[in-house]
């Protein structure tokens, strides 16, 4: 799929700050709703950079020009890059919305979208879309709608680049120190009194 001139680049040539999100996926959770393929296989264009040209992609229904991918997340991530294969005829209108993973398409005329996007025809899958990182803070799952105005929606990889947020999971190891003091209402008198206890 490569040839000299192509345009393609590698992925520490993007002029990016932030890492692949891939792997902070639910890849087998993603879903795809008004699509060719099985709801339960959306995740299956969400590839590695390196692995973006490869088969296979997602269309719309035949007849259909609009996709609905949800996205969870295994941990919370703030977005800052959305890259998509777009095969489509013609440019996308995407509208992302955070953290609603119960939206439908019902909803997408109704909600506002955290972002909205026009996405060009691209083969490369290369060209950044800068999101608004203020707006895509501690992602926990993504709705990805996609619409074209020509024909079917065809996309071949949609990647995420980010940030993963830490967090504390299991037992925390804490020492308290416990003080004895007298009784509760001598202790409430003193602190009435504003004395110094000692």
């Amino acid at each position: 799929m490569h040839s000299a001139g192509c345009g393609c680049k590698a992925e520490h040539e993007l002029a990016s700050s932030y890492v692949c999100l891939r792997e902070y996926l639910n890849i087998p959770g993603i879903r795809v709703f008004n699509s060719n393929v099985n709801p339960n296989d959306g995740g299956i264009i969400f590839k590695r950079y390196s692995e973006r040209l490869s088969s296979p992609e997602i269309s719309s229904d035949e007849d259909e020009s609009e996709l609905l991918f949800t996205v969870p997340f295994t941990q919370p991530c703030d977005i800052g890059n959305l890259l998509i294969i777009n095969e489509s005829e013609g440019p996308l209108e995407v509208k992302l919305y955070v953290n609603r993973p119960e939206i439908d398409f019902s909803d997408i005329e109704t909600v506002t979208p955290t972002q909205k996007l026009s996405v060009p025809p691209d083969i490369h899958g290369s060209y950044i879309h800068l999101l608004s990182v203020a707006k895509f803070k501690n992602v926990e799952n993504l709705a990805i709608y996609l619409e074209s105005k020509d024909k079917e929606v065809k996309v071949r990889y949609i990647g995420l680049r980010g940030r993963v947020l830490d967090t504390i999971k299991g037992v925390v190891d804490a020492n308290y120190e416990v003080i004895p003091v007298g009784k509760f209402s001598q202790v409430i008198s003193d602190l009435k009194n504003l004395r110094t206890i000692q």
